[in-house]
């Protein structure tokens, strides 16, 4: 009989002890790095997932989808980390989207006299339409990685965390190429996510896309620098006169500086404080 009691107490500090473990845990926001198998591109793909502390898969949450997830552009643990603690906006899942920076070697152009060679990243984030018989493994890469990220990559997201499948739900981050990427998918999936942000736009065929007035396209917070390129303010203002057609949502800022992470990042923290209290 003792030692019946003696093994049931074992069980109970065990199970004590690890109920205590998992509240620990739940206490601390997760970063991780995960991967998909993606049919679209036919490779396996990397991603980051940040989970905010007390992460539950029985409560919604607002996801923010990134481009750029192997760079420091989207490394914002401390930062949200900071921004949920001090209660400045609510618990959200980040999710960061890797881009394949293999060089693409049957490509290549001129910066001045200097050559650069461009990546597989720049044909999946750009519609570049290379045309040359060389370049038949970048003919679809755009198109292929669209269809990655929204078929493949925001399912897989939503499955494995439990979230619902709602544009509302769904926040888009991107900067200079990758927030070309942001464009050329809002402009194509309108109904896909609720809420764009996206810095010092390169590329998005912004001028040369069809945009419809009967269209009701997603929020847009769109930001350029006094320091960068002059065309980001004209593409700027085509789009404040596509939005105004349609009667959606824009919100244009010219902040002071160039093409860097430095003004992005404050720029982030600024619009993200305002969107998720």
């Amino acid at each position: 009989m003792r030692l019946k009691l003696l093994f049931v107490g074992i069980l109970v500090v065990i199970n004590t002890s690890c109920e205590s473990q998992k509240s620990i845990k739940s206490l601390k926001s997760e970063f991780l790095t995960d991967s998909i198998y993606s049919e679209s591109l036919a490779e396996y793909r990397k991603h980051n997932v940040y989970l905010p502390k007390g992460f539950s898969k029985e409560e919604k949450y607002p996801i923010i989808y990134a481009t750029d997830g192997n760079s420091n552009l989207t490394n914002k643990k401390e930062l949200l980390d900071s921004l949920i603690n001090n209660q400045i906006i609510k618990p959200v899942i980040f999710v960061a989207s890797f881009s394949n920076n293999k060089i693409a070697d049957s490509t290549s152009t001129k910066l001045g006299e200097k050559r650069v060679y461009l990546t597989y990243r720049n044909f999946e984030y750009v519609d570049r339409k290379p045309k040359r018989k060389e370049d038949s493994l970048l003919v679809n890469r755009f198109q292929d990685h669209m269809s990655y990220f929204t078929t493949e990559l925001i399912p897989a997201i939503e499955s494995k965390y439990n979230q619902p499948n709602e544009k509302e739900n769904r926040l888009f981050y991107g900067v200079s190429n990758g927030a070309g990427f942001g464009l050329s998918l809002l402009n194509n999936k309108p109904d896909l996510i609720g809420t764009y942000l996206c810095f010092s736009i390169f590329g998005g065929d912004i001028q040369s896309n069809h945009w419809y007035a009967e269209t009701k396209y997603p929020d847009l917070y769109l930001r350029y620098g006094s320091e960068e390129p002059f065309f980001l303010k004209e593409d700027a203002n085509f789009l404040q006169s596509q939005y105004a057609e349609s009667h959606a949502l824009i919100e244009v800022k010219e902040f002071n500086g160039g093409h860097s992470d430095v003004y992005w990042n404050t720029e982030f923290i600024e619009t993200i404080t305002r969107l998720l209290q």
